[in-house]
């Protein structure tokens, strides 16, 4: 995978000599607050920071960080995100490869017990733009490692990889109408062989305001979404997802950005409720 990625990238940069030359250098910076209630009683308010750099006219860096804690009656659980990314757009094609990083810590409360976790991602996402639709794959590899403990302690090292395969399908049905389909193929070590589909719909409501309203149906775990850049990074089999957005404009270079989000899993359920701000501007 990664020898294709390599040699994808030569052929599109090469492809087009503007690849080459930067009119102007863009930036977009984004933060987010999001707030997790679980049905276990469980808590969570992380915070994101997602900045993007145009270092020419069709390359594009991308660096992401997350800090999420989430805290239960006997037990707090911090992760940390990393990511570092790749956008290439040569129109038709666009190409994006990220690499992130995922450092959990669990802290059992009533008697002093620690445990860590640190998970490896890779993603390549290919697609093609012809007569309004957008057609493309994404593959992603995740690996993980964790301390596991039984009854008298320590007991050593468990590893789990994930391999995630989604296919993109997506048409502009106009100006204000935009619908993505995004089957999802994902493959676990421990056995578990799921399938979902995604269903997402932007509609422009007005010129300062776009809904996106889907969701998901099926089986998934460890999901990578990479448009959103964004992981469920929990072991139990995720059963469906419901959520909407709302994207207020209120300058083309500022955005507020509220969402609510509902996801079932099999041991339980959390609501998301999302509050971001996205700014950009060409120097």
């Amino acid at each position: 995978m990664i020898k294709f990625f390599t040699l994808s990238l030569v052929i599109i940069l090469f492809s087009s000599g503007e690849c080459l030359k930067a009119d102007s250098t863009f930036f977009s910076t984004s933060f987010f607050y999001t707030h997790g209630a679980y049905s276990e009683s469980r808590k969570s308010n992380s915070f994101a920071f997602y900045n993007t750099v145009g270092i020419t006219n069709n390359i594009y860096l991308i660096a992401h960080y997350d800090h999420l804690p989430i805290k239960s009656r006997d037990w707090e659980y911090l992760q940390q995100s990393f990511l570092g990314g790749l956008f290439v757009d040569i129109f038709p094609y666009y190409l994006k490869f990220n690499y992130a990083h995922y450092k959990g810590k669990f802290n059992y409360l009533p008697v002093p017990d620690e445990y860590s976790d640190f998970t490896n991602l890779y993603s390549t996402d290919l697609f093609y733009y012809t007569d309004g639709y957008y057609f493309g794959i994404a593959y992603n590899y995740l690996n993980l490692i964790g301390e596991t403990y039984d009854e008298f302690g320590f007991k050593g090292f468990s590893k789990k990889t994930v391999n995630q395969l989604t296919l993109r399908i997506e048409k502009i049905l106009s100006y204000d109408l935009f619908l993505s389909l995004k089957p999802s193929f994902t493959k676990v070590s421990d056995g578990r062989v799921l399938f979902s589909l995604a269903l997402m719909m932007h509609y422009l409501l007005l010129p300062e305001i776009l809904i996106r309203i889907g969701g998901f149906a099926g089986e998934r775990a460890y999901y990578f979404d990479s448009d959103l850049l964004t992981i469920f990074n929990q072991d139990p089999t995720q059963k469906y997802q419901a959520f909407i957005q709302s994207d207020f404009s209120i300058t083309n270079d500022l955005k507020f950005i509220a969402a609510y989000q509902h996801t079932k899993f099999t041991l339980f359920e959390i609501n998301y409720y999302i509050a971001g701000i996205r700014t950009s501007l060409f120097l």
